[in-house]
């Protein structure tokens, strides 16, 4: 087995990270372990390693810190974005971004392929809005968002962001839409229609923004600040700053919006937070690399993704208090809760599996083969299926839940027959 350690502490943060990149390649299924010295505490080069799927921890060693990579059979995400994020309607209608710059629409009763929309550069997430009448699509490559109209499939508006913009929220009352960029710390604020309502200042590294169900407050984790940004819906200004743990990226609220829940990537818990008045009331001890946080429906339980250890941690909202940790496959990069309440489908993007959870018994079903990378998804209106976007290979994995089975891989990239 070999053990590699580096000195990449001069280098600047991208720098270390294509290293350590190049590193894990080369040395992937050898059983190598490669510790590499880093300075000071590397929360931006960890978080962006684990998004695309890197075995990667934080370690110390007295007052230093590495960087440490144990590059095992697993897939990181690789080359061109094809099918990553997933939305669906209540007429059957699922979304996706796709390669060449464009969104594919898919028809969910034929699962084909019946349109392409051309959209901004390195189109990343997407997001429908509550009416479902407007699509918003975040463009990386080109700095904008794409409004399209989801009655007639045109583009209606492409409106400019900040740099790399991320996941966009839409408020639950339907009359902003939120974008935040990471490189510029500020998130851009969009009425319905793409006009540019205000640009606001956040933290360091801001990533998924969430909105509370009243539509009050937008909270915005600031990954490398390690806080929230409290932001006031009504005239979108900053009502402050909550201190929660280290590496905060992705929250959820309670369905009565009460209480927001933040994942804490590198700390590897979550922090609860009364909303109320904004204070920290609660921290839930998860896994490693806790990212993706959940509520379900009803309010009664607590879910969040836990990218290292390759689990789910389940915690109480009215105790705060952890009952279940489910194992899962490698590198947990997204689930979701099907609308009747059922099931929990968990895309393990390290290595090409979906695993089928009991929402009731909180035990797994079934793990099933998809394309590469698989990555968010998305349900039919009834339940009965997950479409879940598989990045690596450009396909739509379509999982028939009752009979816990693959029914079809669907090729995004090109209209089918």
């Amino acid at each position: 087995m070999a053990n590699v350690r580096l000195d990449l502490s001069d280098l600047p943060p991208d720098r270390q990270v294509d290293e350590l990149k190049r590193q894990y390649l080369s040395l992937r299924g050898q059983g190598a372990v490669v510790r590499a010295r880093v300075g000071e505490l590397p929360v931006r080069q960890y978080i962006s390693m684990l998004e695309r799927g890197y075995r990667v921890a934080i370690e110390r060693d007295g007052e230093e810190i590495f960087l440490t990579l144990r590059p095992d059979g697993s897939t990181p995400r690789l080359g061109l974005r094809g099918a990553h994020s997933v939305a669906s309607d209540k007429n059957g209608r699922v979304y996706t971004n796709t390669t060449e710059n464009r969104v594919a629409i898919i028809d969910g009763a034929t699962r084909r392929v019946i349109r392409h929309i051309p959209v901004g550069d390195d189109a990343s997430h997407l997001e429908l809005s509550h009416d479902e009448k407007r699509l918003y699509v975040a463009n990386t490559g080109s700095n904008d968002v794409t409004v399209i109209n989801t009655g007639t499939d045109r583009v209606v508006a492409t409106t400019p962001t900040g740099k790399r913009p991320l996941l966009p929220c839409v408020a639950p009352d339907g009359k902003s839409v939120y974008l935040p960029s990471g490189p510029d710390r500020t998130v851009t604020v969009l009425g319905p229609e793409g006009e540019i309502r205000k640009t606001v200042p956040v933290g360091i590294a801001p990533h998924d923004i969430a909105v509370s169900p009243d539509s009050h407050w937008a909270y915005q984790p600031n990954s490398v600040s390690h806080t929230v940004t409290v932001i006031d819906a009504r005239d979108y200004s900053v009502a402050g700053e909550v201190k929660v743990g280290l590496g905060p990226g992705h929250i959820a609220f309670d369905p009565e919006g009460r209480h927001a829940f933040v994942a804490n990537t590198v700390s590897g818990d979550v922090t609860v937070i009364e909303t109320r008045n904004h204070e920290v009331v609660a921290t839930i001890a998860a896994g490693a690399g806790a990212h993706l946080p959940a509520v379900s429906d009803d309010g009664r339980y607590g879910y969040v993704a836990n990218f290292a250890s390759d689990d789910l941690t389940v915690w109480d909202t009215k105790t705060h208090r952890v009952v279940g940790q489910i194992p899962v496959g490698i590198y947990p990069h997204f689930f979701a809760l099907s609308p009747d309440g059922k099931w929990i489908v968990v895309s393990n993007t390290g290595e090409s599996s979906i695993c089928l959870i009991d929402a009731h018994e909180h035990e797994s079903r079934a793990r099933l083969s998809v394309g590469a990378a698989p990555a968010h998804l998305a349900f039919s209106p009834d339940s009965e299926l997950a479409f879940v976007g598989c990045e690596s290979t450009d396909e739509v994995a379509v999982i028939d839940l009752r009979g816990q089975r693959v029914v079809e891989l669907i090729c995004v990239g090109s209209i089918g027959e």
